[in-house]
C-alpha cells in the first residue's frame, strides 16, 4: 500500500482467495479505495479481486456509452467507465489501442482520486457513495448488472460532494442523474 489512497487493479482471475479477500478488506478498512477490472469474457462470472465487496468492480463502455460486448455483467459490477479504443503505452516508448475492463478500471480509479483530492474530508466509503450517486444511469433504471450504478462522472461526484458534503456512511444510492 505504501501510503496509497486509491489502488487500481487491472487484473482478474476466476478463483477467489480467502487471503486475498482478507487483504482487500483490511486495505478498505484502513481507508484505501480499491478498484478492480470486472473481466473481459462477456459473461456473468465473478472475477477477482473485483468481485470482493471491498473492491469497486468496474465494467467497460464504448464510445457510444454502451456496455462493451466482452465486459462481465453481474451483481458485483458497481461502475462502468470508457474501456474501448483506449491508447496505452507499450514497450519501446510506443502506444497501442486496447479494449477491456483493465482499460476502464484506471479511468474509474483516477476519477475517484481526483474527486477525493478535492474532498479529503470524506472517507473512502463516502467517496464511493458519491461516485455511485452521481454515475450516469444507463441500462435498466437504477442499479443493473451491466452498468452497475452507471458510468463514472468525476465532476458530477465532486459537485455532489461540494453541494451536499460527505454523505452518511450508510446512505442508500440516489436515483438522481447528473
Amino acid at each position: 500500500l505504501a501510503g496509497s489512497n486509491v489502488i487500481n487493479m487491472s487484473l482478474a482471475g476466476g478463483t477467489p482467495s480467502v487471503a486475498e479477500e482478507t487483504a482487500m478488506d483490511n486495505a478498505w478498512a484502513n481507508g484505501v479505495m480499491l478498484f478492480g477490472a470486472a473481466g473481459n469474457r462477456g459473461n456473468n462470472d465473478y472475477y477477482y479481486p473485483a468481485s470482493y465487496d471491498s473492491v469497486i468492480s468496474v465494467g467497460a463502455v464504448d464510445s457510444s456509452s454502451d456496455v462493451w460486448v466482452n465486459s462481465h455483467t453481474n451483481d458485483q459490477v458497481e461502475l462502468t467507465a470508457p474501456g474501448v479504443g483506449i491508447n496505452s503505452t507499450t514497450p519501446g516508448s510506443k502506444y497501442s489501442v486496447w479494449d477491456g475492463t483493465s482499460m476502464a478500471t484506471p479511468y474509474a480509479a483516477g476519477s475517484a482520486a481526483l474527486v477525493w483530492s478535492h474532498h479529503p474530508e470524506c472517507s473512502n466509503n463516502q467517496v464511493r457513495q458519491a461516485l455511485k450517486d452521481s454515475a450516469l444511469d444507463k441500462g435498466a433504471a437504477g442499479f443493473d448488472n451491466s452498468y452497475g450504478f452507471g458510468i463514472v462522472q468525476a465532476k458530477a461526484a465532486s459537485d455532489l460532494l461540494t453541494a451536499n458534503g460527505c454523505p452518511d456512511e450508510d446512505a442508500p444510492a440516489q436515483t438522481t442523474t447528473y
